[in-house]
């Protein structure tokens, strides 16, 4: 979200920002059947993004709050189908630019070729969308409106600090989740809340930019690290269920050492991030955050 929260009408700014995500989202969808896919996955950001938005007022914004949530996870679910098959195939890109020699070799070499055409089968389901994105743009206008009249309770940097507080110490909790429970599940819930994280000081960024900067671009690292995680768990899963997709069990065998060997690097990059990102306590770093924005409003 390029979108930023300036300093001098708090409440106006987040229904702006509202506003501007919303009519991303609608621009997205509202492309050619050639284009769906990538349209599809840029809608997703989108509703992501919004959804730190309303975690950023959650408490202000009171009970609209759960309704307007679920709407935008309900509505990324919808489209989220037609966009498993290309994340899949540009995850096994990624892998392959770390692995070239191996996955170059003819029997994955034919591998990629059939997660290629997987991929195709996606974009092709997502161009007969049209009727269903049609419902998601109406959910998406009736939002768009309704956000127009958002009540939000508080002034200054009060209509965001217990939000931050919440994202961050989220994060903070679930890391110290990962340090003890590395499953894929655990890695998961943590990335959700380092990207509402990312979305928040990205958002907030014109309180002090050079700094906020620098932990949005460390944090989108992070994000990175742990999505890029993610998908290959997705790969291995894959790999399981539909085992003709990955040749016979030899190839198996060597690609699942492939994917360990890239998880454990991944997981070891995130989690030295993650110290250096998640230092402070909760209490710490929603006090700093409003010295910046109260040193930006003077």
């Amino acid at each position: 979200m390029s979108y930023k929260l300036r300093t001098t009408d708090p409440a106006a700014e987040v229904r702006k920002v509202a506003r501007q995500g919303i009519d991303s989202a609608i621009e997205s969808l509202n492309v050619a059947e050639a284009e769906r896919a990538e349209g599809i996955h840029q809608a997703r950001k989108r509703f992501k993004e919004l959804r730190a938005l309303l975690r950023l007022v959650r408490q202000p914004l009171g009970k609209a709050f759960k309704a307007e949530n679920r709407l935008l996870r309900d509505l990324g679910r919808r489209l989220a189908e037609s966009r498993d098959a290309a994340a899949m195939l540009e995850s096994w890109n990624l892998l392959a630019e770390q692995y070239p020699d191996p996955l170059a070799e003819p029997p994955f070499s034919a591998v990629r070729q059939r997660l290629e055409a997987r991929a195709r089968q996606g974009e092709s389901r997502a161009s007969g969308l049209d009727e269903h994105l049609d419902a998601v743009i109406g959910e998406l206008r009736a939002l768009r409106e309704r956000s127009e009249h958002w009540k939000l309770a508080g002034n200054g940097f009060d209509l965001f600090a217990a939000g931050v507080r919440r994202t961050y110490a989220d994060g903070c909790t679930e890391l110290a989740r990962v340090r003890l429970d590395l499953s894929d599940e655990q890695l998961h819930e943590w990335r959700k809340r380092v990207k509402d994280h990312w979305y928040q000081t990205r958002l907030l960024s014109p309180s002090w930019p050079k700094l906020m900067q620098l932990r949005s671009e460390t944090l989108k690292a992070l994000a990175d690290r742990l999505g890029d995680d993610h998908d290959l768990a997705v790969m291995q899963q894959l790999m399981k269920s539909e085992p003709e997709l990955f040749g016979d069990a030899g190839q198996h065998e060597r690609l699942d050492g492939l994917i360990a060997r890239r998880r454990s690097e991944l997981q070891s990059g995130a989690l030295k991030l993650g110290g250096e990102l998640y230092f402070d306590a909760p209490d710490e770093l929603v006090a700093r955050w409003r010295r910046y924005w109260d040193d930006a409003q003077r």
